[in-house]
């Protein structure tokens, strides 16, 4: 089931996204190196088992390995036009409108994945997700995200509309997850050609 929660939607990613959200899920093309990241978390978890898409867009193909496996699966993002073209392409998996660092979940989740949504945070706002991510998994938890492949602040555009990237070092993000009881399981850069995208696999203590 859609909801719409009362929280803060005024991040600047939230907003570009929703100008571009049309245009973004044209454009968007299957990688299929990223996939076996999805399915690789799904052989690590169980059928029923409560999984965080946050900043879910306009819905990772690779999504459907964990739908497939049997996941529940909650879809959170602030951008209304994105979470359009998600519910088209999940239409059984239950949707969150609202800024992931507005988000106060009632439960516990046996993963959470923020795959290319994160790294549109400040330094100081990733540090703060990570607490949160951290306090929002069972133990025994897993997280998996993305992130740039150094210390940066990016500003860039997409399809003319302005967005801001940051990326910790390899060091930085170890001890970040390490300082909120997240041990790193894989860090590795997944672009066939390039080392610029790199995906964080941890696990809560």
């Amino acid at each position: 089931m859609p909801s719409d929660r009362g929280f803060d939607l005024r991040h600047p990613a939230v907003a570009g996204y929703d100008i571009i959200a049309d245009a973004f899920e044209a454009a968007r093309k299957v990688k299929p190196w990223e996939l076996a990241y999805f399915s690789g978390l799904a052989e690590r978890l169980a059928p029923g088992d409560h999984l965080l898409d946050c900043g879910c867009g306009t819905g990772h193909v690779g999504l459907a390995s964990l739908v497939d496996a049997g996941m529940s699966i909650t879809a959170l993002d602030g951008s209304a036009g994105m979470l359009k073209h998600f519910r088209r392409r999940y239409p059984g998996v239950a949707t969150i409108r609202c800024d992931m660092l507005a988000y106060e979940p009632a439960e516990k989740f046996a993963a959470i994945i923020a795959w290319d949504s994160f790294f549109h945070l400040s330094h100081d706002e990733q540090a703060r997700m990570i607490r949160h991510f951290a306090a929002w998994l069972r133990p025994g938890g897993l997280l998996l995200f993305t992130s740039g492949p150094g210390h940066s602040t990016i500003d860039d555009t997409m399809f003319g509309t302005p967005f801001a990237y940051a990326s910790f070092s390899d060091a930085g993000y170890r001890e970040l997850l390490g300082a909120n009881g997240l041990s790193v399981l894989a860090s590795d850069f997944d672009e066939p050609h390039a080392a610029i995208h790199k995906v964080w696999l941890a696990q809560r203590e």
